[in-house]
């Protein structure tokens, strides 16, 4: 009987049991004991299938693994040297059978998602490097026996609604649009390059390509299939678009005049007429409310436009920066974060915040590469370049409304915000080129008074993920004597860890119900696709 006979559907066991991969378990702790007696590190983890495997994913609700096997690099040139084409398979990250779904499945962009809802997978076969299509199948995943169904040949692109009971692809260069898993699927233009849907799924916009007009159409998602709503043509030679998070609103660019530049206009339904709201613009956003829209106005190609925000009818609005790039509303759409007086050379400019509607605009870090926001709005960190008295990278945070930043750690490479809010985590202390850090954590709120003194959760990490509770870590470490990776999980509130496997590929995934599980590919002797509990 093979490893992946013994452990299918032991998951459910994972505490209790492990099973024997490459040696012999420790019945109480599950370790494998290497040559001699001596005890293997880790070892946690089952099969959930065996041999080799790539490009590991993870459906939003948790529950399936996707990975390739057989995998080879075509032999094109100008490809990416990651590119790999291999046999797609899914598994239950609980236990149960792999199932192969197709041959020739491309690990770039495009070649393969789940949809939103987390009920299916949609992929390509058979992917032609020159044309970069493929055949494009679907599979519901949660039928065991279900096997995929064709959907469409010389596929370039496909994208799910956000609710994921609907899809668009274009075959051949035609845009088709209808209801998964099986369709019908109706043409609703042609000349297409990309589509995608308004967040409410009531409207999908596409673009045709450049040799086309490069025009930005809206059609009706749920027109009646006797009477179909005829697509409406917004602009040509259209660059970027988003719709509002209502849906009531898209905000697209228009190429102005010299083509140097784009102006930005703004529609809604069900007339699709644009109103010109801003020229030269490069960066533009709604806030999560829906209520404003910001963007920057009369830029040039050798300098970024001042920013403005107003209503998100495009109405117009008050400046609040000069040449701004990266525009981003918090969470709770009370604030505006920017990089203002960007100077391109260097990647980097003055750290802005504006509270709204009437606050005023405020400076609060300079040499600024980067920002990001806290999940409840109160706080943004961001990376400030400091050339004195050694350069050094530091992290930033700035609660909303106070005077100035605060100086959270001096030399970080990598930030974000736990989950809760409950603290600002960074990796620093960086040795062997980036590849093994502290993971620090500066818990929340900040006292005005008191010096932030940031607690050490974890030593000699590359890279981690959050559980969605916050309270666990999962992390990886580089190892000193291959190119893999080990991993290992951490308790924010009791500080245990525990090494779960080791010899892994990155990534590794939270996985199962409640993040119960970390999932994650082996390489060498026990290669294959495992999951184990997800607790020290």
């Amino acid at each position: 009987m093979n490893r992946r006979a013994v452990c299918m559907g032991a998951l459910v066991a994972l505490a209790l049991v492990g099973c024997k991969r490459g040696g012999d378990d420790k019945a109480a702790g599950g370790g494998r004991t290497a040559g001699g007696g001596a005890t293997v590190v880790g070892g946690a983890g089952v099969p959930l299938a065996v041999g080799p495997a790539e490009d590991l994913r993870v459906t939003e609700d948790g529950r399936f693994a996707s990975y390739l096997t057989k995998t080879r690099k075509p032999t094109v040139e100008g490809i990416p040297p990651q590119m790999r084409l291999g046999e797609l398979y899914v598994v239950p990250v609980e236990g149960g059978v792999a199932r192969r779904l197709g041959d020739g499945v491309t690990n770039v962009p495009g070649g393969q998602l789940f949809t939103p809802d987390s009920k299916h997978v949609l992929f390509l076969t058979g992917y032609n490097l020159a044309n970069q299509s493929g055949v494009l199948h679907v599979l519901e995943l949660n039928e065991p026996t279900a096997e995929p169904k064709k959907l469409g040949e010389g596929v370039t692109y496909f994208v799910p609604s956000p609710d994921g009971t609907k899809l668009a692809f274009v075959e051949g260069g035609v845009l088709k649009l209808g209801a998964l898993p099986a369709g019908p699927f109706r043409p609703v233009g042609g000349e297409v390059s990309t589509a995608g849907f308004s967040p409410d799924g009531a409207t999908l916009f596409f673009k045709r390509k450049l040799t086309a007009g490069g025009g930005l159409v809206a059609v009706a998602v749920d027109s009646p299939a006797d009477k179909p709503a005829e697509p409406r043509k917004l602009a040509d030679q259209v660059g970027d678009f988003v719709s509002s998070p209502d849906s009531k609103y898209v905000a697209y660019q228009v190429r102005g005049s010299g083509n140097t530049t784009y102006d930005l206009y703004v529609a809604s339904p069900p007339e699709w007429t644009g109103r010109k709201v801003a020229s030269g613009t490069t960066s533009f956003a709604f806030s999560p409310d829906s209520k404003w829209l910001a963007r920057n106005d009369g830029g040039k190609p050798e300098v970024m436009g001042d920013l403005y925000v107003g209503p998100a009818s495009g109405e117009p609005g008050r400046k609040v920066g000069e040449r701004v790039k990266d525009v981003a509303f918090s969470p709770d759409s009370r604030a505006l974060g920017f990089l203002a007086k960007y100077d391109q050379s260097a990647g980097a400019g003055l750290m802005g915040v504006v509270t709204l509607p009437e606050g005023e605009p405020k400076l609060v870090g300079s040499r600024v590469p980067n920002f990001t926001w806290g999940k409840d709005g109160q706080y943004v960190a961001f990376l400030s370049r400091f050339l004195k008295p050694v350069y050094s990278v530091d992290l930033m945070v700035y609660p909303v409304g106070a005077e100035k930043a605060i100086k959270a750690q001096a030399g970080v490479f990598g930030y974000g915000f736990t989950p809760g809010n409950s603290a600002l985590v960074f990796r620093s202390g960086c040795i062997r080129e980036g590849r093994a850090c502290d993971f620090q954590a500066l818990p929340l709120p900040l006292s005005p008074e008191a010096q932030p003194q940031p607690a050490r959760w974890l030593q000699g990490i590359y890279s981690y993920k959050l559980s969605a509770d916050g309270e666990r870590v999962l992390a990886t470490s580089a190892r000193m004597d291959s190119d893999a990776f080990d991993v290992a999980v951490y308790d924010v509130k009791t500080g245990a860890r525990k090494t779960l496997d080791q010899g892994a590929q990155l990534p590794a995934y939270f996985a199962g119900p409640d993040d119960s599980l970390a999932v994650y590919v082996l390489k060498g002797a026990n290669a294959g696709v495992y999951a184990a509990p997800a607790r020290p």
